[in-house]
């Protein structure tokens, strides 16, 4: 989706502009979250904030009541409306049918090599293409490998690595036990999904936490943010003013979503030891009172919860076995090991941003050459306020840009609508400057590339060529 936006808001910016997306996948602008065939998936947050355009923030739930819910909701109504994440998709595909000049190549970027100021981008079929400029807009990948998986469950199916492959859910036994690594929203997604294929057996959630996300409700918005940014930048601090906040009688949901213009920029405030504190010790706590459930599934969560249907096992995952025709699970525990059965084990733990692990040949080829690097703390790309890539040399890059999640290497939040909307927009700006050409000159080639997607012009006299690639998002 973030390549998707970006390829729009480019040819907003230049109708004449020749735009062509590269992806493997059959349809553009869906990524994983919004290619979900089940209605049951809804949007976590409400209809009333997903515009996809920063200058028209009810763009989305105007074109909601006029093409699937004509009652649809504003963010200050009861009951909120949460529309599903597939409508949202159609959403996207509106805004991309919407201009001319958008061309979709099916293929994958397997590499990239910069001359002069130049990308020249080779694909999986040997086809080249030359930009000016590239955006890596890439999605999520797959989980990173959890421990102890045993290559006998691989083998048989009783482990299975990603919760949206198309198998997934073959040949379930609808009464069998079900286990889950995860209680985040992927495992909160995975058991709608469950049920809505008629599966009827207990499903077991595991997470050395074991906290679900915490349902969306009405509040009274707070007109500051809950921590002021004169706090001093320690997690100690952020944490004493935000707690002060709750003192005061703010609700907690109103605290949270008060963070919401200014977390990046505290979070870049952060010394990097800062930064891992919090990893090490409030970002699971962060997430589930962040990333909210819709009110109608938590109303599901928690009537399985209370039916014992859905149960939570706290402890780190120590081994997946091969056990007869199912898995032998173990689980650390502060009690010593625990080990159960069951009939499969569904990877929840949502995707992996150690790009260097994920086994993309074009990252691959980019962290080789030195073109980009990992975040200060491991994961993600280390990149500029504007979205440029920084390269191992520590140099902006005028070629190489990139936005969504891919900016989690710098940023604290860089996959939900609110940021990606606008990183696109200034994207699309940034670019366009960077590629104009004095009148004498032809345009030159632009490239954004995502590791799904890629939009490419050709080279035109008095037009502007630009090429995206992304691997679209999972919002």
């Amino acid at each position: 989706m973030s390549g998707a936006l970006t390829a729009y808001h480019l040819i907003r910016r230049n109708p004449k502009a020749r735009v062509v997306v590269v992806d493997s996948s059959p349809s553009l602008g869906l990524g994983l979250a919004y290619a979900t065939p089940s209605y049951r998936h809804l949007l976590n947050v409400p209809a009333g904030k997903m515009s996809a355009l920063p200058d028209e923030p009810d763009h989305f739930l105007t074109w909601l009541r006029a093409n699937h819910d004509p009652q649809a909701t504003a963010i200050t109504a009861e009951p909120m409306t949460f529309a599903p994440r597939a409508v949202f998709g159609r959403y996207i595909q509106s805004l991309l049918a919407s201009v001319s000049g958008i061309e979709h190549l099916s293929a994958r970027v397997v590499d990239l090599k910069l001359a002069r100021d130049r990308a020249v981008l080779t694909c999986h079929d040997g086809r080249t293409l030359e930009a000016r400029a590239v955006v890596l807009a890439l999605g999520n990948f797959d989980p990173a490998p959890l421990p102890g998986i045993a290559q006998q469950a691989r083998t048989a199916g009783v482990y299975r690595h990603n919760a949206w492959a198309a198998d997934t859910f073959d040949g379930l036994d609808p009464e069998a036990p079900i286990t889950l690594i995860g209680t985040g929203l992927t495992g909160v997604d995975v058991v709608l999904r469950l049920r809505e294929l008629g599966h009827t057996g207990t499903i077991t959630a595991v997470s050395r936490h074991g906290l679900f996300p915490r349902r969306h409700a009405s509040y009274t918005a707070l007109q500051r943010s809950a921590i002021p940014r004169s706090t001093p930048a320690t997690c100690l601090a952020y944490l004493r003013a935000f707690h002060q906040t709750l003192r005061n009688g703010t609700a907690w949901r109103a605290a949270i979503d008060s963070l919401r213009e200014t977390t990046n920029e505290l979070w870049l405030a952060l010394p990097v030891e800062e930064q891992r504190r919090f990893r090490r010790h409030l970002q699971r706590r962060w997430d589930v009172v962040r990333h909210r459930m819709a009110p109608p599934i938590a109303d599901i969560i928690e009537a399985e919860l209370r039916a014992g249907t859905l149960c939570v096992r706290n402890g780190g995952l120590q081994a997946v076995d091969l056990d007869g025709g199912g898995a032998s699970v173990t689980i650390r525990t502060p009690e010593g090991n625990r080990r159960f059965e069951t009939a499969r084990v569904i990877n929840c733990t949502g995707p992996s941003t150690h790009y260097r692990r994920v086994g993309s040949p074009l990252l691959t080829s980019l962290f080789a050459q030195g073109l980009v690097v990992d975040g200060p703390l491991g994961g993600g790309l280390r990149t500029s306020p504007a979205g440029a890539v920084i390269d191992a040399a520590g140099q902006e890059s005028a070629v190489l840009f990139s936005l969504g999640p891919g900016r989690l290497g710098t940023l604290l939040e860089s996959i939900a609508i609110p940021e990606i909307r606008t990183q696109a927009a200034e994207l699309a700006r940034t670019l366009q400057t960077a590629t104009q050409q004095p009148e004498a000159e032809p345009h030159k080639a632009a490239t954004l590339y995502n590791a799904e997607s890629m939009i490419n012009e050709e080279s035109m006299v008095n037009e502007e060529s630009m090429v995206l690639a992304p691997r679209e998002a999972v919002a």
